[in-house]
C-alpha cells in the first residue's frame, strides 16, 4: 500500500514499484489508510509522515494496535531532510524510513530490502515451526515422542493434583520385535509399529494422550481415569491386538503386547521408569500379558 497525499509523488513511486513487479494499492487519506488496510491485508505499507488528518505517530500506533495489520511493516516517507523525523517514525514502529529528495529508485530498493527481510523471516519461523515438530515427533509414527511424553506427563500430572483429579498412565511393549538385522526386519517393525500406533490413536479419548517411549513402546496418558478405567483400557487394547495380525505385504505378522498401568498418586515419583521396568519384567516373565505397577 502506498499511502501519500502528494499526488505527483505517490503517482511516480506507483509506477517504480509496479515496474518492479509489486502491485501496488494507493491511497491518499488517513481514513482510506485504515479501511483499505483492513480490506485487503496490504504486505507492507509505504506511509507519508504529513497527512493533514494526523501525525504520522499516531498512524503506526493504530496500525500497530489493529490485530490484523500488527505484523505489516512500514516504511515511513518524509520531506524534512534532516534525523529528527527519521528517528521519531522509527521509535514509533517504522521499520524504515525514507527522504522524498532520495527519489523513487532508493524507495523501491528500500521496499524491496524489507519484503526479502520479511520473506526470510518467514522462512526461518516454517523452518524452526518444522525442526519443533521434527524434535517431539515419532517419524515412524507421527506420534509425539519421548520428550513429549515427558513434558505433557508433567503438566497433566499438575493439574490432577490441582484439582484433586485421578490420572492414569500406561506402557504398552510390543512383544519379540527385536533389533532389526535387516532392511526387510526394519520395515516389518516400522509397519507393525506404525499400525499400532494408528489403532491406538483410533480408539483413544479425545483428551487421552498418546506417544511413542522407544521403537517398541508406546505410553499413554489417561486424565481423570482411575486405575480400573486404564486397566479396562489396556486390557481391551491387548486383545484387539492379540487377535488381529498385522498386514505386512503378503505376510501377516502375529503381535502381543506386554503392558504395565498404574494411577499417578500424589508423592509418586519415577512412574514411568517404574512401569518400563515392570514391562521388562512381564517380557522376562513370556510377555502378552499386562502387570498392574503401584
Amino acid at each position: 500500500m502506498l499511502a501519500d497525499d502528494h499526488v505527483d509523488f505517490r503517482q511516480t513511486v506507483a509506477f517504480h514499484l509496479a515496474m518492479a513487479g509489486y502491485p501496488v494499492l494507493e491511497a491518499s487519506s488517513v481514513s482510506a489508510i485504515m479501511t483499505q488496510a483492513r480490506d485487503r491485508r496490504p504486505d507492507l505499507v509505504v506511509l507519508s509522515d504529513d497527512f493533514a488528518e494526523g501525525d504520522v505517530g499516531g498512524l503506526l500506533r493504530s496500525l500497530r494496535r489493529d490485530a490484523d495489520l500488527r505484523g505489516v511493516p512500514v516504511i515511513t516517507v518524509s520531506s524534512e531532510p534532516g534525523t529528527a523525523r527519521l528517528v521519531e517514525c522509527l521509535a514509533s514502529g517504522a521499520r524504515d524510513h525514507v527522504r522524498r529528495q532520495d527519489g523513487a529508485h532508493e524507495l523501491v530498493a528500500r521496499v524491496d530490502a524489507v519484503i526479502r527481510a520479511d520473506d526470510e523471516l518467514a522462512r526461518l519461523r516454517r523452518r524452526n515451526a518444522e525442526l519443533e515438530f521434527l524434535g517431539t515427533t515419532d517419524v515412524v509414527t507421527g506420534l509425539s515422542n519421548r520428550r513429549q511424553i515427558e513434558e505433557e506427563y508433567d503438566r497433566l500430572r499438575a493439574t490432577a493434583s490441582r484439582h484433586a483429579l485421578p490420572l492414569s498412565v500406561a506402557m504398552v511393549r510390543v512383544d519379540a520385535l527385536g533389533e532389526p538385522v535387516s532392511r526387510e526386519d526394519a520395515r516389518r517393525r516400522d509397519a507393525v509399529i506404525r499400525e499400532l500406533g494408528y489403532l491406538i490413536a483410533a480408539v483413544r479419548r479425545a483428551d487421552d494422550f498418546v506417544g511413542v517411549w522407544d521403537p517398541a513402546t508406546f505410553v499413554l496418558l489417561l486424565p481423570m481415569t482411575p486405575l480400573d478405567g486404564v486397566l479396562t483400557f489396556v486390557t481391551r487394547l491387548h486383545s484387539v491386538v492379540t487377535a488381529a495380525p498385522v498386514q505386512h505385504g503378503s505376510e501377516l505378522v502375529p503381535v502381543t503386547l506386554s503392558a504395565s498401568c498404574a494411577q499417578v498418586r500424589d508423592g509418586a515419583a519415577g512412574i514411568l521408569d517404574r512401569l518400563e521396568r515392570a514391562v521388562e519384567a512381564v517380557q522376562a516373565h513370556g510377555g502378552a500379558s499386562i502387570s498392574v505397577t503401584a
